[in-house]
């Protein structure tokens, strides 16, 4: 089904795994990083030396929240730890928070 931009999708609360899961297999970051989406930066923090060695990040490692769009609107909104060298840790991949689908939108608490 697709969405009809006058319409407005069904939200629904999911648990992290869940989320996760519809992004991976959606392929939205790697969609994200060939241009389909527009992405925004909306919050950039950098992690203070205790802070980053506690979490075992590399020093200069950045908190951020981006924003991903398209033409009917907001796609995805992510959670990602940016390393100084520009690859992203933990698993590598932005951890989704909100995610827009056909017919529905996911969300996390």
């Amino acid at each position: 089904m697709t969405l009809n931009p006058s319409e407005k999708p069904e939200e629904r609360i999911v648990p992290e795994g869940i989320i996760r899961e519809a992004f991976n297999s959606g392929q939205f970051w790697e969609r994200a990083q060939q241009g389909e989406f527009n992405l925004v930066l909306q919050y950039d923090k950098h992690y203070p030396l205790q802070e980053a060695t506690r979490l075992d990040f590399p020093y200069c490692s950045r908190s951020q929240i981006m924003r991903y769009y398209d033409d009917l609107g907001q796609v995805a909104v992510v959670h990602q730890i940016r390393r100084p060298d520009g690859s992203l840790g933990a698993s590598g991949k932005p951890d989704p928070k909100y995610l827009r689908l056909d017919d529905m939108i996911l969300k996390t608490n």
